[in-house]
């Protein structure tokens, strides 16, 4: 029973009966469904995808598969995809068990065609509300994640991952990373996002008591722990066993995250982190790269903490010579990504700095004699033409549209030596 290309399934149907499938069919489109049928549980399965904006019904006893395997299938495909299941009489118990483990609600024969309505209408909303929020979450994951290495392209796709799950993880990755910003990330596009963000930074307030209070303050929402190898052995356990308490007696209440600037297991081999605290962050695990392995984000980073900087100072965003951009790859951003925000922020309001150097672009004062003004334009001038082309005087020249020789002559008027404008290495 095939559809129109341009009118997608919006209701897969599997019964090993054909003529029970035909009248589903007629009954769904006569209320303005869009159904598809068929009596193979596994070609069911084969229409179906993660994103798939539909809802399952099947009967719940068939010779080729059963219903509660069709629905352990569905659910390893997509757990939010909604499945009702249609039984007989004596089914009814097997039924419920379906809806314990995951399936949307059941029926039982002969159908009642309201009742069938009924449920699929609050199935369809329920499917539409989990994929706009989906969408919500991709669009909000892909705004905040900028590059295409395939750590963060890994990264997003974890990102997406952890959204339908409330686990609690350890976050690993070098100082100016962007751990603070991912763990904000992680507590936007959770379940827990109208709750409290809570940061408990284990250095200042390393006591038990300093810990159960921001145990408190995060309530139900997200707790993060910023080192948190640095509070004493006893707290560790403490607040190890706590949370794994919580999680067995299935009475969690918030998401813990444990922010770690070298391997957790190097501290838990100095005995710095206890393996209780330890067993329970270490569940999920995410890493985040230094910037220089994944250079190819450099420059697409960098141009978006250039928009955000004139954005919120309100100013229009600056053209970006080539040479710059070079310049910026072939640095070893030592400080990662907040190095090279301060960078850009810098670039916004007209400094260029980098490695060591530093110039600012635009002339700051008029009430000099207009000899000197000149003076220090040219000075100027000659000093960000040289830093954006890392003091290669041919290329500055051909940048200037003056000769080589005179580019030298007016370096040395202003003492200025090409080897000062070189990157650092």
């Amino acid at each position: 029973m095939l559809l129109p290309a341009n009118r997608p399934a919006n209701v897969l149907l599997v019964d090993d009966d054909e003529d029970v499938l035909e009248s589903y069919c007629h009954l769904l489109r006569l209320s303005g469904y869009h159904p598809r049928a068929t009596t193979s549980p596994h070609e069911a399965l084969a229409l179906l995808a993660d994103q798939w904006p539909g809802v399952l019904v099947s009967d719940i006893y068939m010779p080729a598969m059963n219903g509660m395997d069709l629905l352990a299938s569905v659910q390893a495909l997509d757990a939010e995809i909604p499945v009702i299941m249609i039984t007989g009489h004596g089914d009814i118990p097997l039924a419920v068990r379906a809806v314990k483990q995951g399936a949307f609600d059941f029926l039982e024969k002969p159908l009642n065609p309201q009742d069938l309505l009924g449920l699929l209408e609050r199935a369809c909303r329920q499917r539409s509300a989990v994929l706009a929020r989906r969408s919500e979450i991709q669009a909000t994951v892909d705004d905040e994640l900028i590059g295409t290495s395939p750590q963060i392209v890994a990264l997003r796709s974890q990102l997406n991952q952890l959204a339908q799950t409330d686990k609690d993880l350890l976050l690993e990755g070098p100082a100016g990373s962007g751990r603070h910003t991912l763990a904000r990330l992680l507590h936007r596009i959770s379940v827990r996002r109208e709750q409290a963000f809570q940061l408990h930074d284990c250095v200042s307030a390393p006591s038990l008591a300093e810990v159960q209070a921001s145990l408190a303050l995060a309530g139900q929402g997200t707790l993060v722990l910023q080192s948190p190898a640095r509070l004493s052995a006893d707290c560790q356990r403490w607040l190890g066993n706590h949370l794994l308490d919580q999680e067995r007696k299935g009475s969690k209440s918030l998401r813990t995250i444990g922010l770690f600037d070298e391997s957790p297991e190097a501290l838990v081999e100095r005995q710095q982190l206890m393996p209780e605290l330890y067993y329970f962050l270490s569940q999920v695990r995410l890493k985040l790269p230094r910037l220089v392995e994944r250079s190819c984000d450099i420059i697409p980073l960098f141009r978006a903490f250039l928009r955000q900087g004139c954005k919120r100072i309100g100013r229009p965003v600056p053209a970006v010579d080539r040479a710059y951009l070079e310049t910026l790859k072939r640095h070893q951003w030592p400080g990662n990504l907040r190095e090279l925000r301060n960078v850009a922020e810098l670039y916004a309001v007209g400094i260029v700095k980098l490695a060591g150097a530093e110039q600012v672009i635009p002339l700051a004062s008029g009430k000099e004699p207009l000899d000197d003004l000149v003076e220090e334009f040219e000075r100027r001038v000659i000093e960000d033409t040289l830093f954006l082309f890392s003091g290669r005087v041919t290329d500055a020249a051909q940048y200037l549209g003056i000769p080589r020789k005179k580019l030298y002559l007016r370096m040395k008027k202003h003492q200025l030596d090409k080897d000062r404008f070189k990157p650092a290495t």
